[in-house]
Formats: C-alpha cells, sequence, structure tokens
C-alpha cells in the first residue's frame, strides 16, 4: 500500500483530500501543529509538530518515508527541503497573490490582473518594494522552488494555486459578513462600485478534486501548476444576493465608490476592491478532465447552511475583521447619498444623449438622413 503525508489535513479542503486518498487506497497521515481537530476527519494517524520551521519539521518526521508529500500549510520552502529525494511525488498549494497586479495593480501597466489569467499570466517575478509585492514575490519564490526540484529529479511536482476557497471550517470565512448581517435583521449591505467587482473562488470540495484528478494524473500533471477554480464565477453583487437569500432575507444593496465603501473590505481583502481577480481555469479541464463535484450555485447554499447551523462567535474568532457597527454604515449611506444631491447643485451635467448609429428610414431611397447616417 503506497503512503501519503498531508501538511495541514484540518481546514476546509484538508478532509475531502483525506477521504479522496483513503479512497485511492494510501495509507494516509496528516502533519499539523494540533490546535484543530474536526470532528468529521477521516480516520486517520495523526503526527503533531510545526510545519513552519526546518527543525521542528526534522524533528516530528524524521525516518518517516512516504510516496506522495501533499503540503496546504506551512512554510513550503523548509518542506519541500525536508522531501527532496525522500518522495516520490510532491503536491503543494500555494495562493493566486502570485500573479502580477493582483495584491498591487497600480505597479503594473495597464492596471491590476489581466482578465482572465491564465497560468501563463505574468507573475511576481521581481520586488518593487511596496509591502504587497514583497509578499507575492515570496509566493513566487516558493512555487519556483517546488518547481525547480521537481526539474532537478528530486521528486515529481505538481502545483495548485488556490483563491478565495469557501465552505465550512474557514479561519476567517468572507460570506460569514453576509450572512450575520441577515441574522441581525439588516435590510442593506453597501457594496464598491455597484459590487461588479469579480473575485475568483473555489468550493473546498471542488479545490481538493483538483489535487485528487493530479493524483490520478501522474503524467499529465508533473511538473505542471493548476489554477484551482469554480467552473461559474460571480460578481461580488451576485454573491451577496444568493448568500443573503440562502441566509434568509436578500439583502438590498447600497453602492458607494470602492474609495468609501470600507464596511466592504471584509469582503474584499485580499486585494484593491477596485481590482479584479478573474482565474482560467481551463488547463485543469484539458489536463486532468477537471468538472466541478458540485455547481458553485450549491456550493454557496450548502456553506451558507453550515454557518446558519455553526455561526461565527467573536470568542471563536476574535480576528474577525468586519465591525458589523451598522449605525456607521447607515450614517455612511445617508452621508453619502446627500453628498450626490450636493454634487448635482453644484456641478450639474447635461445627462449625454444617444442616437443609434444606423438610419431607420421610413420610405426607400430616402438618402442620409438628417443625422447624416
Amino acid at each position: 500500500m503506497k503512503r501519503a503525508l498531508v501538511i495541514g489535513g484540518t481546514g476546509p479542503t484538508g478532509p475531502h483530500i483525506l477521504q479522496g486518498l483513503i479512497d485511492r487506497d494510501y495509507a494516509t497521515t496528516i502533519f499539523h501543529r494540533g490546535t484543530h481537530e474536526p470532528p468529521d476527519l477521516p480516520d486517520v494517524e495523526h503526527i503533531h509538530g510545526d510545519p513552519h520551521f526546518a527543525e521542528t519539521i526534522q524533528a516530528a518526521l524524521a525516518g518517516r518515508e512516504f510516496d506522495l508529500v501533499i503540503a496546504t500549510y506551512g512554510r513550503i520552502r523548509y518542506i519541500t527541503e525536508a522531501f527532496a529525494h525522500r518522495c516520490e511525488r510532491f503536491m503543494a498549494v500555494g495562493g493566486v497573490p502570485v500573479y502580477s497586479g493582483l495584491l498591487n495593480p497600480e505597479e503594473v501597466h495597464p492596471f491590476g490582473l489581466e482578465v482572465m489569467a491564465s497560468e501563463k499570466a505574468p507573475l511576481a517575478t521581481v520586488e518593487t518594494g511596496s509591502r504587497a509585492s514583497r509578499f507575492a514575490h515570496l509566493i513566487y519564490q516558493t512555487e519556483r522552488q517546488v518547481l525547480d526540484l521537481s526539474d532537478s529529479g528530486a521528486f515529481e511536482a505538481c502545483y495548485f494555486r488556490y483563491p478565495a476557497i469557501y465552505g465550512p471550517r474557514q479561519p476567517n470565512p468572507m460570506d460569514w459578513s453576509i450572512i450575520k448581517r441577515v441574522l441581525d435583521g439588516r435590510k442593506q449591505m453597501i457594496l464598491p462600485d455597484g459590487g461588479l467587482i469579480i473575485m475568483s473562488r473555489c468550493a473546498a470540495i471542488n479545490a481538493a478534486q483538483h489535487i485528487l484528478l493530479a493524483i490520478d494524473n501522474p503524467v499529465a500533471s508533473k511538473g505542471q501548476v493548476y489554477n484551482c477554480v469554480d467552473e461559474n464565477q460571480y460578481t461580488l453583487r451576485q454573491l451577496t444576493e444568493l448568500i443573503s437569500e440562502f441566509a434568509g432575507n436578500k439583502l438590498d444593496i447600497v453602492s458607494l465608490p470602492h474609495e468609501l465603501a470600507a464596511p466592504a473590505q471584509a469582503l474584499t481583502r485580499q486585494m484593491d476592491i477596485g481590482n479584479h481577480w478573474l482565474l482560467d481555469g481551463a488547463k485543469a479541464r484539458l489536463e486532468l478532465g477537471y468538472q466541478d463535484l458540485i455547481p458553485a450555485i450549491q456550493g454557496i447554499q450548502e456553506s451558507v447552511q453550515w454557518y446558519l447551523q455553526n455561526p461565527l462567535t467573536s470568542e471563536d474568532n476574535p480576528n474577525y475583521p468586519d465591525p458589523f457597527d451598522y449605525a456607521a454604515e447607515d450614517k455612511l449611506i445617508a452621508a453619502y447619498q446627500q453628498g450626490i444631491e450636493q454634487i448635482k447643485k453644484t456641478a450639474p451635467f447635461e445627462k449625454v444623449k444617444y442616437y443609434h448609429s444606423y438610419a431607420h428610414p421610413k420610405k426607400p431611397d430616402a438618402g442620409p438622413d438628417h443625422r447624416g447616417r
């Protein structure tokens, strides 16, 4: 029987990966800090230790050999070094900030991440000096280290770029900002720029499916990188409408310029709230035969139902970024609406008139009309 080690394994995608490994007859072990022990994890061996430091990784895993290592957590640069020439296959999960322009849209030209961004989109190969650029470049260096070790024959590697993962057991689920407002009886939700921003997401079970399909396709996936995204994506407004409706009451959307839409930052904190990040998932579909295990809309509904049954508390999530300051939100909305009226009075602007590009003659051979069409 082949042996698999999952580093992490207790978060949103972990249980799905573990069950997939068991279904594929892997003797499976997870290595994690032991701070989270979900009751619904598959029955596997646990090794407790810190996957963030070379010495603690060595202390916990010395003498252990595995055919497959899947790193979903910890400092992957140390994990790769620990398992170079010690496993046959190595799979790692990283983040989409590796794309140039996602975290620092104003530093690239044209502004922001290209739409849609395939795995071949420009990466953060250089550091420009900003904090966002430094963080993105570190992610790039880690990803490159995994692939370089694969190229050198240390193991056969595959790398996965996770977007915003949703579903049960999220440390700070963005969707809770919407769900709690419904539970608190709110009728409206502030969104930046009409909520038209698009942020790629993936249901936890679908993200795990990308990894499991790569296990099933070792030749195709060797040395490859894959975006992990649901087949269907939604704007922030569409997500807010769906999530709030599933939670029990569809919220009205109040559009504010993103410079003023601070209450929505909990929904967009991975990026500048004026910047799209829509990723292309075609490569996984073509090379791995990926299809969503559950449609995105079903995943959203199931996620909402789980959080309704398992609501977050300030004790369990003291770092959740949304203050839920409804009085301040109402004051902001009122001030903005007053500001709009004042601007209209101060700087009136006649509405642009639109005329159809083509003529609509009433009789034949009439020639150009009065607008020269």
